[in-house]
């Protein structure tokens, strides 16, 4: 049975954030969009900006903005709800970022991003099986959003660094794709397995993407190349799979008024709505202090 569809016809969907109106923020990666875009319960959409770049994740803060991960020049940008940009920041000092992919506010009220660690021209044309072999060097970020400087790099040497998101104990996971892990940072500064997240490994290039807590703790997380949304315990036990209408579903989002998720998946250019049975886990979205 077929999930039923927020929306339909966007271009290569990622990053959602479900609104208080109902509404639906994103980002759409594919060449005729490139932008931030907002879908209405009716369907009817609204750009926000489009900017270019390769924009691949997105978060809010409390004052309105929205926080690309993908902007011009593999950055990270900070646009206002006009769609002009205010901040942006393109390299941690000591090198330039390759491949901004996700981004979410953590309890502390900074900044965390997941950089790929690879240039999205390197990967162009290439097959899976040599994907697979690229020279990857991932990273996880924490940014200061006023000053927008890199203050922490968490991680390093992943095999490309994706999706991340805080638990209601305030702990950080995030996730490889080529390896299908899942990650947590631990009080010392290391990171341990959590999860690996692939029901069927293979030669194809498949594994986690974006991720989104329910408020009990439980973990969702949608698998590329494999058609569904993995659901873990607080332990990191699969508990169940749910299956998303394509095969490539990139990330999701709680809605805040019941207990469903909203999947962005690039195959049918769609929104699906999937029963999660639990509510989702409230984002940080801290004021930024502008003076």
């Amino acid at each position: 049975m077929s999930n039923l569809l927020f929306a339909h016809g966007l271009a290569m969907p990622e990053g959602p954030v479900a609104l208080s109106d109902g509404s639906i923020a994103l980002v759409e990666m594919g060449q005729s969009r490139k932008s931030v875009t907002i879908v209405r319960p009716d369907g009817t959409t609204r750009t926000v900006c489009r900017h270019g770049g390769n924009p691949n994740g997105l978060a809010m803060d409390g004052n309105g903005s929205f926080w690309v991960a993908g902007g011009p020049g593999q950055s990270l940008i900070r646009v206002d709800a006009d769609g002009k940009i205010i901040a942006r920041v393109d390299q941690d000092g000591q090198r330039p970022f390759l491949f901004p992919n996700d981004v979410a506010f953590g309890p502390d009220g900074f900044v965390y991003m997941t950089d790929s660690g690879i240039a999205p021209e390197a990967m162009t044309g290439l097959a899976e099986q040599e994907l697979a072999r690229l020279d990857y060097d991932g990273s996880v970020y924490r940014i200061d959003p006023r000053t927008c400087r890199v203050v922490q790099k968490i991680a390093g040497g992943l095999k490309f660094a994706n999706g991340l998101a805080f638990s209601p104990t305030g702990d950080l996971l995030f996730n490889e794709t080529l390896t299908g892990l899942v990650y947590r940072l631990i009080p010392d500064g290391r990171f341990e397995p959590f999860a690996n997240v692939v029901a069927a490994p293979s030669g194809a290039v498949k594994g986690p993407d974006g991720m989104a807590f329910a408020a009990d703790g439980t973990l969702y997380c949608a698998v590329l190349n494999e058609g569904h949304v993995c659901v873990m315990d607080c332990d990191g036990t699969v508990i169940d799979r749910l299956s998303t209408n394509g095969l490539l579903p990139t990330n999701l989002a709680f809605d805040p008024n019941g207990d469903r998720i909203y999947v962005t998946e690039i195959e049918g250019g769609a929104i699906e709505i999937i029963s999660a049975g639990r509510a989702g886990l409230p984002l940080h979205r801290p004021q930024i202090d502008e003076s």
